[in-house]
């Protein structure tokens, strides 16, 4: 049997066949999104940082390397992902939440940041640069 990225029958996910009708969703590096994707967010940060284009590679992993570019543009200490994220958030004095990172899920989600995580980087960075 084919599965969707849900890991069901596509006939029978309400998020592929609602994602698959809608005209205006995008697929992204993984499966269907509507609106912006982690890549849209990933271009623009690494625009404002000057750094080369870089892809989102499979299963939505962002690239570290650019999240020390940032730390290190904004003088925040290099660590993980999600520490990187929530000191740029919180140095631009906006809120944290624990949605922008996998650190609360059951498994302890290793260093992920979410798609909300690398928006709220992102407009922390235009109120620090």
């Amino acid at each position: 049997m084919d599965e969707c990225i849900h890991l069901m029958d596509p006939a029978l996910c309400s998020i592929c066949t609602t994602a698959s009708d809608a005209g205006s969703n995008r697929v992204g590096s993984y499966g269907f999104h509507g609106g912006e994707t982690k890549q849209d967010v990933l271009d623009d940060v690494t625009r404002m940082l000057g750094l080369r284009r870089q892809v989102v590679s499979v299963g939505s992993s962002l690239p570290s390397d650019v999240f020390v570019a940032a730390a290190r543009r904004v003088g925040v200490p290099v660590g993980s992902m999600p520490e990187i994220c929530e000191q740029i958030v919180r140095k631009a004095g906006h809120h944290y939440s624990a949605s922008y990172d996998s650190r609360g899920s059951i498994s302890g989600g290793g260093s992920t940041v979410t798609l909300e995580g690398i928006q709220a980087m992102r407009s922390a960075l235009r109120a620090l640069l």
